[in-house]
């Protein structure tokens, strides 16, 4: 399989619109609004991105994947409101986040509406494997943020961060790219591969997105190294912390901020370890790695 992309505007522009044309006066006006505040904030729709141009690919008409992306936008937003609740998040995607914005009560009911109203989009479709996938994909989504806070400011092993990137982000990228061959194909052997590219470019987004928090400048929205104020494992902090190359000081000043000791957070002290130790191309190169094993899928 060959996947080309030559023109991406329209797919997003078709995203968008049904976004935001989307009914929601069968629900509560107060989460009618508190809803569209969730799904209007942007966002690179990705998921659903992904899902179209594999149906495109398998020669399927983008058109007919409208309820299948909404379930996917839906629920991946669901799981998003949740998220900040649980981390506390005041920003998402440089707006206030929904709980910051609305208080927890509200959140909590959004991110529950969001999630059932996916769902809902998924029956649509006509074709149970398609809820089957969502639903599935969402119990991983949730184990995967269990195992992230079970590790809170606990380093994990590289295998177990691994897990648990594919658990909390590539599993829903693996089910974009395999309802994108449901749409697209009547062959299970193309579900299966798609699903397999959709699993290791999550979880190479994943790792990206690891070292892009660490890496980029300060804004009023995004501080660097949220993760590990957090003190969420990062694949960076766990190949600095276990490399022969760091320096004792400089572990033990790293650990006490991860493990909440001290909120006297240096950025460029971090971004210094995370380079000398080789943890950063460590990181890129696991990420090129997952990157590669999508790529060979759709050749």
């Amino acid at each position: 399989m060959k996947l080309t992309i030559k023109d991406r505007n329209y797919q997003l522009e078709f995203i968008n619109e049904t976004l935001k044309e989307l009914d929601l006066t069968y629900i509560h006006p107060l989460l009618a609004s508190t809803t569209k505040y969730a799904i209007s904030t942007g966002g690179k729709r990705l998921r659903p991105l992904i899902s179209i141009l594999c149906t495109e690919m398998l020669g399927g008409d983008y058109l007919e994947t409208r309820n299948m992306f909404l379930a996917l936008e839906l629920i991946h937003n669901a799981t998003l409101v949740h998220d900040d609740i649980i981390d506390e998040d005041l920003y998402r995607r440089g707006e206030p986040s929904l709980f910051s914005e609305h208080g927890i009560k509200k959140a909590v009911l959004t991110g529950d509406a969001l999630l059932s109203m996916g769902l809902m989009h998924a029956s649509k479709t006509g074709k149970p494997e398609v809820v089957g996938w969502l639903a599935e994909t969402s119990l991983k989504m949730v184990q995967g943020i269990t195992v992230q806070n079970q590790y809170k400011r606990r380093l994990m092993s590289v295998e177990e961060y691994l897990y648990m990137n594919y658990l909390k982000s590539g599993s829903l990228f693996e089910a974009a790219a395999a309802l994108g061959g449901i749409a697209g194909s009547d062959k299970p052997e193309d579900v299966k591969n798609l699903a397999h590219f959709g699993k290791y470019f999550g979880n190479a987004y994943q790792i990206r997105d690891d070292i892009i928090d660490n890496f980029t400048p300060k804004s009023s929205d995004n501080s660097p190294n949220n993760d590990l104020l957090n003190g969420d494992s990062s694949l960076l902090l766990i190949y600095a912390v276990n490399s022969d190359l760091i320096q004792e000081a400089d572990k033990v000043k790293l650990l006490s901020i991860y493990r909440g000791e001290t909120t006297d957070l240096d950025v460029d002290f971090v971004r210094r370890v995370y380079e000398e130790t080789g943890a950063l191309q460590k990181a890129i190169e696991k990420m090129e790695e997952f990157a590669s094993l999508a790529g060979a899928i759709l050749k």
